[in-house]
Order: structure tokens, then sequence, then C-alpha cells
């Protein structure tokens, strides 16, 4: 389960009326500790239209970005704006997953890989097929193989898991964790808690993405933009999510 933000909607506020006052920083420093980087504007919370958010994310070997959102499917190589659904776009599905999963990512050959509870779909499997992620993935800990908030595949083809603050790569000792904090420094805070989706670029930047907030991990410790700000083509009504949703 995807944690709610904690920050109250009045010090958001306070902190962007002031940034505003001197003409705008580099930075907006938050009262978690966060910092917006420049060209991003920071949501109140009381102002967003509380919808669902992205539960999925990764990289296709040809560069283009894909998002999962309910039962549809976004590419960054279409119209912006544009969504497709998971059965039309992705007709090896199961029913279940075609209605919405909890993690996507694609594998260097080009190969999705779809995970929903405690199950995962390839679309080089047959139809409709599912596998169990302990079988699937033996090293994971136990309370992963009951189901991941997010996963994702380093350009090596390790496959990285997260469920709540901990992660898992599939090249550690099997069983083991860590937490999000320690593995990721530069995460902010309640980043550090718990993410919607991940992926990973060729260059090895880590893409983070919470309610409608993203974290890269090249632009600086604890820095945020917003979601409509780093993906400008994504559909308006998949950026306007309460952060942390």
């Amino acid at each position: 389960m995807k944690k709610s933000d904690d920050r109250s909607a009045p010090s958001r506020r306070q902190m962007l009326s002031r940034a505003a006052a001197v003409g705008g920083a580099a930075t907006i420093a938050l009262s978690t500790g966060a910092a917006y980087a420049p060209g991003a504007s920071a949501a109140t919370g009381a102002d967003t239209v509380e919808v669902p958010g992205i539960s999925a994310a990764y990289i296709l070997p040809s560069g283009e970005h894909g998002f999962v959102r309910e039962e549809e499917a976004h590419h960054s190589d279409r119209a912006a704006g544009t969504t497709r659904t998971l059965a039309v776009r992705f007709p090896t599905l199961p029913k279940n997953f075609a209605r919405g999963v909890d993690a996507a990512y694609v594998l260097p050959n080009g190969v999705h890989g779809f995970v929903k509870d405690g199950e995962v779909h390839h679309t080089d499997w047959t139809a409709g097929t599912t596998r169990r992620l302990s079988a699937q993935f033996p090293g994971l800990p136990k309370g992963f193989a009951r189901g991941v908030d997010t996963a994702y595949v380093l350009p090596n083809g390790v496959h990285g898991f997260i469920k709540d603050g901990e992660v898992h790569h599939t090249d550690w000792t099997a069983g083991t964790s860590k937490k999000l904090a320690d593995r990721f420094p530069t995460l902010p805070s309640h980043f550090a808690a718990g993410v919607s989706a991940v992926f990973i670029r060729p260059d090895w930047v880590y893409v983070f993405i919470r309610g409608n907030e993203v974290h890269r991990t090249d632009l600086g410790k604890k820095a945020i933009r917003k979601l409509a700000d780093e993906f400008p083509e994504l559909p308006e009504a998949w950026t306007a999510v309460a952060p942390g949703h």
C-alpha cells in the first residue's frame, strides 16, 4: 500500500509564498527537507484533485517511457495525452492484470513484465498465464513474494523490487533487503517511506515517482520535480493526484 504524505498544506503554501516574494529560488525548501528543482510547482494538496496515481513506469530499449494508471497505458512515443487500454496494448495479459497492475518492468530484450499481488506475467509467455513471484524470483524476501509496490530492471538485467520502505535486488543474497533511505541517500524522506513507480535510465539514473512528484538521483539530494514538469506528455488527469497518493 502506498504511504500517504504527512505534509501540511499551510506550510507548503507558506514556503511557496516566501519563494514567490523573492522572485523564485533555484530550489524551494519544504518542511520535510525536500527541495523542488527549477521549473517545478508545488501543489498544495487542498487544491489538487485526488485521483488514482501512476502504479507502474518503465523504460523500453528504444528509450521511450511507459506508464500505467489503472487499466490504461501511455507511451511517450505516442501523441501527448493519449492512452490505450492495457488489454489492447498487451493482449497476452491475464484479465485481472488488464484491470490494473502493481508494478511493471521491461527486460533488455523488450519483453514486458507485470506484477499483480503475488503473481507475475511476461508478454513472451502464453496468453493469460502467470507464475508466482516466489517461483520466478526465488531470492525475494517472504513479504515481497506476496506482492510489491513497484519493480524495475537495471541496464545489466538485475531486477529490483520495492515494498514499503525496503528494496531487494536479485543479485543480493536471497531474502535480504535494504532500507530505501540507505540504498538511495538522495531520496526525500517521504519517498524513502515508499514509492509508486521506478525505472532506471540507460545512464543508471534512477527515476522515482510518488504521487505527482518525481525524484531523480541526478537532481541532487532530496530534490523533487512535479510529475507534469518531468513528463509533460502525460495525460493531464494523470498528473493531478495529491502528493503521496
